[in-house]
């Protein structure tokens, strides 16, 4: 059945040799801490390069774990370290998950500073988190627009969110940082 053989070639290593990946030692290089655990590290790691360079996704991989998630352990055929370095150089910071999400509140719309100084003024008495639900924000956005009011501080305008890196950009910083890597081996 030629059907069933091309389904398992396209499917990802990292799903198909899944203990690979969740190993401990690969999701946290600092627990290998005997020579035997580094060597094993080494040879989990070599192992993870080699089906990640094979895998059809790797580019749209990269670029995720780089730009969209902070992913631990080993993706895309890179360690957390050389991700680290590939968002240095294209000057990229991945932004934390919006936990805010999980306690009802949704983000990606401005609340108005004056509206929450209003109602902080309606309602004395009211609780900072009865203000937040009826505004539909965090607690720590009231919070933090009522300290501003109280320390005098202006109501900056609001930012622009940073223009990705492109999957081409992406992909040179990655070829930079893992040539880095080979020079560093070959010099050793």
């Amino acid at each position: 059945m030629t059907g069933a053989n091309s389904t398992a070639q396209q499917t990802p290593a990292c799903i198909s040799d899944a203990e690979l990946f969740m190993d401990e030692l690969l999701e946290d290089p600092s627990l290998a801490q005997t020579r035997e655990e580094r060597r094993r590290l080494q040879l989990l790691t070599a192992k993870a390069e080699q089906n990640c360079l094979h895998c059809p996704l790797l580019e749209q991989c990269l670029y995720d774990a780089v730009v969209k998630h902070e992913v631990a352990g080993y993706c895309a055929g890179t360690t957390q370290r050389q991700r680290q370095l590939i968002r240095h150089r294209l000057n990229w910071r991945v932004e934390g998950e919006n936990l805010d999400i999980f306690a009802g509140v949704h983000s990606g719309h401005q609340i108005d500073h004056d509206e929450v100084l209003r109602l902080r003024q309606a309602n004395p008495t009211d609780s900072l988190e009865s203000i937040a639900l009826r505004l539909g924000c965090s607690l720590s956005t009231v919070k933090r627009h009522l300290r501003k009011e109280r320390r005098g501080e202006s109501i900056g305008r609001v930012k622009l969110a940073p223009v990705s890196p492109s999957v081409e950009q992406v992909m040179a910083a990655y070829q930079d940082v893992m040539g880095v890597r080979e020079q560093g081996r070959r010099a050793a």
